[in-house]
């Protein structure tokens, strides 16, 4: 009988583990997502930046003058 018991308690722990694991597992991969959507926007906005003119002097050279 004490056997049993211990097979059962092993067991038990090993499902709460597994499912502990499993959950852990879901927020990393949801928290992946989301810095993956954050990288493109951030590599959007640095595309933008490069594509965009070069610096315009709007101050015509007066200050190096």
């Amino acid at each position: 009988m004490s056997t049993l018991f211990i097979t059962l308690l092993f067991g038990f722990v090993f499902v709460i583990f597994c499912a502990l694991l499993g959950s852990q597992k879901i927020k990393m991969r949801k928290n992946q997502i989301a810095l993956d959507e954050e990288n493109k926007k951030i590599e959007a906005l640095l595309n933008k930046q490069n594509n965009s003119n070069d610096y315009n002097d709007f101050t015509d050279g007066h200050l190096y003058q």
